[in-house]
């Protein structure tokens, strides 16, 4: 089988062998034909790449240049567009300097609108009111760019220059007021420096125009009012009633004299915190009365005192030697007349003097004893009451003070430390009750030593009397 299957290889690989050698030969020859083919264009080829060679190293040559020059170029534009961007950041901070400074400038000119509205006149406040007003609308006006908004606050300080050149040697103008009635009133108004005159049209006021605390108008206080001018008026020897026409003529004749008062309205403010005793008091509130009803009790009761003991007549040394002397000559109805023409203690202590002459020494010391103590009560009488007085009224000044802070921590919780006006009551109960505690306290005091002293003084010398007249009876009668 093995056999067969080789013999069949071989015959079938006789047989391509024979029909492979032909087709070899033809393969052979196109071969040839192709490479002669071949090799004349390769040598044409040839012929035209050295023609074209020339020409393409000119190209070549001239590119190079050319980007040479495009690279020196480049670098070139690199460098600028390097320095262009140093420069641009340059510009970028003096935009952002001259921005923050635009700013700040805008800030101040905010500030200085702000200051300029509160430091001009009260008067010359209708004057720039429509430019202020304006003004103050700019910052929160955002269609407005910065530049406008700036423009509109130089406008203002153009006014405030154009201002200081006007009021140089015055300025009249015409606007509102309130007169001291507080009715509006139109007319005009003469400024002279810091100080401001106004006179109505009608010629019904005239005077000091002053700002007053709650009114957004300017109020003219008339200067024949008391109290306006208490230094007087600078180059008048007028008047203050005179003054309030001079006022009026300088206003209608744009010169003349003029009113000064060098205190600039604070004489004016001063004179308006005065306030009457009623309405001091009134501020202390309901503790001040009790402090008020023990100080005039006390006053009466030291009145009454001190004529009391200033009318108890003391006894004389010749009184002394009159009544000793009849006793010694046995006239002791005599001597008791005499005793009893003395008023007072001092006369009823020799009375009793008199009448217990004749018994013992011992017995007479014990009965002008008594009769000392008997009148020691009655001089001091209602004394104690005064020093009573002057030791409560300081503790009723306290209680005021104690009720008084109470009443102002409620007017915190209610109105807050903003206002200070609403805590002048329970401030003013406080202080006011403590004022008054001490100014009734402190000469209470005084009085109640001085009646003491006085006190004592008269039963010293009731005392020095009875030792006298005790010793009188066995020898002479001593000097007292």
């Amino acid at each position: 089988m093995k056999k067969m299957l080789s013999l069949s290889l071989v015959s079938i690989f006789a047989f391509a062998a024979a029909g492979f050698g032909q087709s070899f030969t033809e393969a052979s020859r196109s071969a040839t034909r192709d490479l002669s083919d071949s090799n004349a264009r390769l040598d044409k080829l040839r012929s035209d790449i050295s023609e074209a060679r020339i020409p393409v190293s000119k190209e070549r040559s001239r590119l190079t240049a050319e980007v040479i020059r495009l690279r020196r170029q480049v670098d070139q534009a690199i460098q600028l567009r390097d320095n262009k961007n140093v420069d641009l950041q340059g510009l970028k901070r003096d935009i952002k300097h001259r921005a923050d400074e635009v700013s700040y400038l805008a800030s101040l000119m905010g500030d200085y609108i702000q200051r300029f509205e509160t430091q001009i006149h009260i008067c010359e406040v209708q004057l720039y009111r429509d430019q202020l007003r304006k003004a103050r609308e700019v910052q929160d006006d955002p269609s407005l760019s910065d530049d406008e908004k700036l423009m509109r606050q130089v406008e203002v300080v153009e006014t405030a220059l154009a201002r200081v050149e006007r009021l140089t040697g015055g300025d009249l103008f015409k606007g509102s007021a309130l007169s001291s009635e507080k009715v509006l009133q139109e007319g005009k108004f003469a400024l002279i420096g810091p100080i401001a005159l106004f006179s109505s049209n009608d010629g019904a006021s005239a005077g000091l125009v002053v700002l007053e605390t709650g009114s957004p108008e300017p109020t003219v206080i008339p200067i024949d009012e008391p109290g306006t001018f208490p230094f007087g008026l600078w180059g008048l020897g007028s008047s203050p009633v005179v003054a309030t026409h001079i006022i009026k003529d300088f206003i209608a004749n744009k010169k003349g004299l003029v009113p000064v008062d060098p205190t600039l309205g604070e004489a004016q403010l001063i004179r308006q915190t005065k306030e009457t005793i009623r309405e001091h008091i009134q501020k202390g509130g309901v503790v001040i009365y009790f402090i008020l009803g023990l100080a005039v009790v006390a006053s009466i009761i030291a009145i009454i005192k001190w004529v009391e003991i200033s009318g108890v007549r003391r006894a004389r040394t010749g009184d002394l030697h009159a009544i000793l002397d009849l006793i010694r000559k046995g006239k002791p109805e005599a001597a008791l007349v005499q005793a009893k023409a003395i008023k007072g203690p001092v006369g009823l202590l020799l009375v009793d003097a008199v009448e217990n002459a004749g018994k013992t020494k011992d017995l007479l010391e014990e009965v002008l004893y008594e009769r000392l103590l008997k009148t020691q009560p009655r001089l001091e009488r209602f004394i104690p009451f005064i020093a009573v007085v002057a030791a409560t009224s300081p503790l009723l000044g306290l209680l005021g003070t104690v009720t008084g802070m109470i009443k102002t921590f409620k007017l915190i919780t209610v109105f807050g430390t903003g206002d200070a006006r609403s805590l002048s009551s329970g401030i003013s109960e406080a202080l006011v009750t403590t004022e008054f505690g001490l100014l009734v306290a402190i000469p209470a005091l005084i009085i109640h030593a001085m009646l003491l002293r006085r006190t004592k003084g008269v039963l010293a010398s009731m005392e020095q009397t009875a030792v006298a007249f005790k010793n009188g009876l066995e020898t002479k009668v001593a000097d007292i």
